[in-house]
């Protein structure tokens, strides 16, 4: 999976190239190259707030895996990548590449009621009254205000030693 920055990603036969660049470096034989989604990133990459995941099959050598992420590293338009060893059968990889490659195949992305969370409002706020009933001071008992104030001076004396 190739996270692609967004102007970059607009072009899907740019996108397309890339990966098909990338893949023919390392001598792999490219199955299937499908736009997943397109999101909002959790912090800035490079730059970039959002960005367009790209999820590829692909067969190659394990001892060239490591010349893959290199140069995906050192590409300008690919932000991040990530290299998975996963087996597909012949049903689920029909299916990815009957889809058509520049439509999101995320189950998100379908999805109407769900996506990046900026276009979901907050939901109604309710009031929380006049704030100022809560702070009005309790009415205190005249006689045990009395009591505390006499009770104060005696708590705060010391006793001191007597000399005989």
């Amino acid at each position: 999976m190739y996270l692609f920055d967004n102007n970059t990603a607009h072009e899907w036969p740019a996108v397309e190239a890339e990966v098909r660049r990338l893949c023919e470096r390392i001598d792999a034989d490219l199955q299937v190259c499908v736009k997943f989604d397109e999101r909002k990133l959790a912090y800035e990459i490079n730059g970039h707030k959002r960005g367009t995941y790209v999820l590829t099959y692909f067969n190659a050598e394990p001892e060239r895996i490591a010349d893959l992420e290199r140069d995906a590293r050192l590409s300008e338009h690919i932000m991040r990548a990530l290299v998975l060893r996963s087996e597909l059968s012949e049903e689920e990889l029909a299916k990815l590449k009957a889809h058509p490659a520049d439509t999101p195949l995320s189950p998100l992305a379908s999805d109407s009621r769900r996506g990046d969370r900026d276009d979901r409002g907050r939901g109604e706020r309710r009031s929380r009254g006049d704030r100022r009933e809560k702070r009005e001071p309790k009415p205190e008992d005249s006689s045990a205000g009395a009591a505390d104030k006499d009770a104060e001076p005696a708590a705060a004396s010391t006793t001191e030693p007597t000399a005989e």
